[in-house]
């Protein structure tokens, strides 16, 4: 077996691959209630907002999102495991932050 030429991205498509298999196979989903994420204030009205902000984004701009700002991947690097171009992928992350900013104003 080749060892894959980004091991992230690689593995990021995995699991993203087995999510995927999980919910079209009608596995049970997580509520947006339970969230993943932990407000270093421990400020949970503010976790919540941006689980809810991060689910009311287009998929592929969530994707971006989590792939840059929690996976640190480069755009370039997105890029290469999504297949889509560098613009399309940077157009993404613009459009996605700039949705985030908006729906987390208030916190």
């Amino acid at each position: 077996m080749a060892v894959p030429d980004n091991p992230a991205g690689y593995l990021y498509r995995a699991v993203r691959n087995g999510a995927v298999n999980v919910c079209r196979d009608g596995a049970r989903q997580t509520p947006l209630e339970e969230t993943c994420f932990v407000h270093r204030g421990g400020n949970r009205e503010a976790t919540l907002a941006l689980q809810k902000a991060l689910g009311a984004l287009p998929e592929e701009q969530r994707e971006v999102v989590i792939m840059r700002i929690w996976g640190g991947m480069t755009l370039a690097e997105i890029a290469g495991v999504s297949g889509a171009s560098l613009n399309t992928i940077a157009s993404r992350y613009r459009y996605a932050l700039e949705k985030l900013r908006e729906a987390l104003q208030p916190h």
